[in-house]
């Protein structure tokens, strides 16, 4: 004979789950309000509250002004978005996997950008500009470069 053993009686069908209330409905329609703006609001800060110089990045490309005309051409084929903070935070938050931060040695700073370029490159994460291939990172950087510009050259 099998010893018999007192099991718990597994429901199967669970209880219906509590129905949504109005309130539920609008924390949530909330939520998902503030979190579409916060991108919107983040970006919309002065590039200096990042802690980020662009110029110690852009002494590191041999001609400024050519990487600036790339992004030119960037901005006109493609139309990307056109806010110095949306790559000063793309930059820096690639740069930093690879060991990089804004108190950084130029020569750290330089091998950081190499790495992330070719880890770009195997990976597969491209940009035509031109009907030219180019790295993620150095598209971005390009683009950095047009706004930096942008910014020192007075308008006519």
């Amino acid at each position: 004979m099998a010893k018999h053993m007192e099991t718990e009686h597994d429901d199967a069908h669970p209880a219906a789950p509590h129905p949504v209330s109005r309130r539920d409905v609008v924390v949530l329609g909330g939520t998902a309000l503030i979190a579409a703006a916060l991108p919107a609001l983040l970006f919309r800060r002065a590039p200096k509250s990042l802690s980020f110089d662009a110029d110690v990045l852009l002494k590191l490309l041999a001609d400024p002004e050519a990487a600036a005309k790339l992004g030119e051409i960037w901005f006109a084929e493609s139309r990307p978005g056109e806010t110095r903070a949306v790559y000063e935070t793309r930059l820096a938050r690639r740069l930093r996997a690879f060991g990089w931060s804004p108190s950084a040695t130029p020569e750290l700073a330089h091998r950081a950008l190499a790495a992330t370029t070719r880890a770009d490159y195997r990976t597969g994460r491209m940009v035509e500009i031109e009907k030219w291939q180019f790295a993620e990172t150095e598209a971005d950087l390009c683009a950095l470069a047009a706004l930096v510009m942008r910014e020192h050259t007075p308008e006519a």
